[in-house]
């Protein structure tokens, strides 16, 4: 048998097989943890900091002077808000 012939470090298909292997299973647990708490970047988010984002967005909608595209904003991130808080609203919103 020769020497170190298997080993990770010495197969170049081996090596390549355990690095797949390892980014799957931190894929897979970066999902799970997403899953478990939600959306990222809402979990990251407090309700303050998604009724403040929510308002610039229609805010700056509403100053393009599109208020089609402002309405839509308005109820798009309603329903965001609610179904990421636990049917939260954002009463500093006001409907454009």
């Amino acid at each position: 048998m020769m020497k170190g012939y298997g080993s990770p470090s010495t197969d170049p298909l081996r090596s390549a097989i355990a690095m797949k292997s390892a980014a799957q299973l931190l894929a897979l647990s970066l999902t799970t943890a997403a899953t478990l708490l939600g959306s990222p970047a809402m979990a990251a988010m407090t309700l303050n900091q998604a009724c403040a984002k929510f308002s610039g967005k229609v805010n700056d909608a509403v100053a393009s002077g599109n208020l089609t595209k402002a309405r839509q904003i308005y109820a798009e991130g309603s329903k965001r808000v609610a179904s990421h808080f636990q049917g939260a609203t954002c009463p500093n919103v006001k409907a454009p």
